[in-house]
């Protein structure tokens, strides 16, 4: 049986980058959960009697007023997004929260994080919780142009941002996987987030680290309900719908300790669970 679900009225609408529309929503009960990592489902009646169901990645909490900020995905298709048409005073319904926090080593001082547009969203608000506990932060965003980026402020100042446009427009002209041997050294720990091609390109720079696979996962030395965390670095892949308690079957990943459910023991997963090739 899932979280019940929460009722939410919109309070803000934002954005992280062109056209990735976030929605600031009071739900009080909820936010005392929500760990970086986490997601949302947003759900809302529609005509006919249809309910959208949609996940969003928690990128904000602010305990003091009550509040949490999603992004609202892309959909799949390319179609329609009514959750994109509503305004603020608007109610809907929250379920969650979906997934497990990501695992942080309690000894690590130095992150390094790994994003495209699309990725930023699920790695914020570990940004964010990781500088107000005192650690440093590399995050390293990738983007088609300078255009499409996520603007600097929506990241604590003493974030240490490095850019790659792959049109050469900003920083470095190439993608984020040609930055990451720069900082394999320095980081304790790495989390990429990103579409596929951002997830094998951080797999395949994370291979060169020394030492970076030498912990396999397997059944004996998987935690309680989710997969190793002993790999240098985790690979955030998510899902679109289904039903956010590991029932469906619809979000699960083959992987080396057996299968796993992106809802349940995701969205981070270490890479030390892919055969090979990243996330392929």
């Amino acid at each position: 049986m899932g979280p019940a679900p929460v009722a939410a009225s919109i309070l803000a609408i934002g954005e992280l980058a062109p056209g990735r529309t976030t929605l600031e929503l009071r739900a009080p009960t909820l936010v005392a959960g929500l760990r970086p990592g986490h997601a949302l489902h947003l759900v809302r009646a529609e005509a006919g009697g249809y309910r959208l169901r949609r996940v969003a990645p928690v990128t904000k909490v602010d305990p003091l007023r009550g509040s949490v900020e999603v992004a609202l995905q892309p959909r799949a298709d390319g179609g329609r997004d009514s959750l994109a048409e509503l305004r603020v005073g608007d109610a809907l319904t929250l379920v969650g929260p979906i997934g497990r926090p990501i695992a942080l080593d309690a000894k690590g001082s130095n992150l390094l994080l790994i994003s495209d547009t699309e990725g930023f969203a699920w790695l914020r608000l570990l940004a964010i919780s990781a500088v107000a506990a005192g650690r440093s932060v590399v995050f390293i965003q990738e983007a088609q142009s300078a255009h499409d980026l996520a603007p600097a402020s929506l990241l604590p100042e003493q974030v240490e941002l490095v850019v790659a446009t792959t049109d050469g427009s900003l920083g470095h002209a190439g993608v984020a996987a040609d930055l990451i041997t720069s900082y394999a050294s320095w980081a304790e720990q790495a989390f990429a987030a990103g579409s596929a091609a951002l997830l094998a390109g951080a797999y395949d720079a994370a291979q060169g680290r020394r030492g970076v696979d030498r912990v396999a996962a397997s059944a004996g030395a998987r935690a309680k309900g989710g997969a190793n965390r002993g790999s240098w670095m985790q690979l955030l892949l998510t899902h679109e719908i289904g039903c956010g308690s590991g029932v469906c079957g619809g979000c699960t990943l083959p992987a080396r300790s057996g299968d796993l459910r992106l809802c349940r023991e995701g969205p981070a997963i270490p890479m030390s669970e892919f055969r090979s090739g990243g996330t392929e």
